[in-house]
């Protein structure tokens, strides 16, 4: 019984679920897209998670083509990956999670051109937690700022497809892959692979879902002066929790921190509603707002108010 053979009868026992190796491919679609566009699926790999003060250390991507129209994945056009010395020893967890040591990272750093260049070319960069490796990424190379993002982790609703985690390895898994994670490449290769699989419950395609997200206008909302009582109420109805944000109170001082959410377009009226009837009792709306497009979703902007 040859490796075809066996998976067919395990699964038709009903008892068994099979999941396979990733390997990237040149190719998931043949032919031309009728729109073509270029994507760029990104991951890094950092010195830790503050996004204002580490480093990167290895950054990945890979560039694809695909059709605007149907979210239909192509060819892949390049791939990228890079390692950046910090200019300080790493932390031992981080060399545990990723296998990247000292030595490996000694006098290394990334190819600016190449990378800007591709970033340049792409109409939308993606990544999964894009909120983390577009704000990294910006820091590190302020020239990509004005490029499209869309994130796998954020952008499609999970939990509708039955899919209780958003975690990249688990989101494979279900989707019938898996893949060495934790170095850069790597996770934006399964990336890639995510985007060009069926979701379970809708059978709608992800590129598909995340482009019409994508293409959405949003609004940022700050809850300023909310009384602190009410940051359970808050934080309940998905509200974070930005200890950054400045802003000037109405006696004239500086305050930081705040309470935000990102919400669609079709819910904003909803939202402030709720706000003002929820958080400011009936009261003065003292809330303050940021609209969104993919040209600021994502990046340290966004959080900043308008």
């Amino acid at each position: 019984m040859n490796d075809i053979e066996a998976i067919q009868h395990l699964q038709q026992s009903g008892n068994y679920r099979i999941i396979k190796r990733l390997e990237p491919v040149k190719r998931y679609r043949d032919g031309e897209p009728a729109t073509p566009r270029i994507g760029l699926v990104i991951d890094t790999e950092t010195t830790g998670l503050d996004t204002e003060n580490d480093r990167i250390i290895e950054l990945g991507f890979v560039a694809f083509a695909y059709d605007a129209s149907t979210g239909a994945i192509y060819q892949i056009l390049h791939t990228y990956d890079g390692f950046e010395d910090p200019g300080r020893p790493l932390d031992e967890i981080v060399k545990q999670i990723t296998g990247i040591t000292d030595e490996m990272l000694k006098g290394e750093k990334l190819d600016d051109d190449e990378i800007t260049g591709w970033f340049k070319k792409a109409d939308i960069i993606i990544a999964h937690n894009a909120a983390f490796d577009r704000q990294m990424v910006e820091r590190r190379l302020p020239a990509i700022s004005q490029s499209n993002w869309g994130c796998t982790f954020n952008d499609i609703n999970w939990q509708d497809e039955n899919i209780s985690s958003r975690k990249l390895d688990y989101i494979a898994s279900l989707l019938g892959f898996f893949f060495d994670g934790h170095r850069a490449v790597n996770d934006a290769q399964a990336t890639l692979h995510i985007l060009t699989r069926t979701l379970p419950e809708t059978g709608k395609l992800v590129m598909a879902e995340l482009l019409l997200r994508a293409r959405e206008k949003s609004r940022r909302l700050f809850a300023l002066h909310a009384a602190f009582e009410k940051k359970d109420e808050l934080k309940a109805r998905g509200y974070q929790w930005l200890p950054a944000f400045g802003f000037t109170d109405r006696f004239g001082k500086p305050k930081k921190g705040v309470w935000s959410i990102s919400v669609s377009e079709a819910d904003i009226e909803a939202e402030e509603q709720w706000l003002a009837e929820n958080i400011y009792n009936g009261k003065e709306a003292l809330f303050t707002c940021r609209d969104i497009t993919a040209k600021d979703r994502y990046s340290s902007r966004e959080f900043r108010g308008s």
